[in-house]
This record gives C-alpha cells, structure tokens and sequence, in this order.
C-alpha cells in the first residue's frame, strides 16, 4: 500500500491519520471525533485505502 493519498502531509499529520484510521475502524472513534478537521478527509481516504487493499489480497 503506498501513501500517495497521504501527499502533502507533514510525517506527525501522515502518522496522525494511520493513529486515527486504526481507532475508527476498531469502533474506538468516529471519524467526526478527528482534530483537526482537516485531517478527516485524509482519516477517510486511508481507511478506504486499507479496505481495498484486503479486497485485493482476497
């Protein structure tokens, strides 16, 4: 899986959205609970992005 959706983003942002992107998929979070609100969009991409990555190993 590569980070291309994750372009743009400092290594601290980039982290912060795989922290959140695991949380929100455990059902620990919403992606609504994610600060900054730049950052949700990015928390959306990189579950997606993990999503078709199992659909794809399948």
């Amino acid at each position: 899986m590569t980070d291309k959706h994750l372009e743009g983003l400092t290594l601290v942002q980039k982290r912060l959205v795989k922290a959140y992107a695991t949380t929100v998929m455990g059902e620990v979070r919403t992606v609504a609970d994610v600060k900054p609100m730049e950052l949700q969009l990015y928390v959306e991409l990189e579950i997606a992005e993990r999503e078709i990555a199992v659909l794809v190993a399948e």
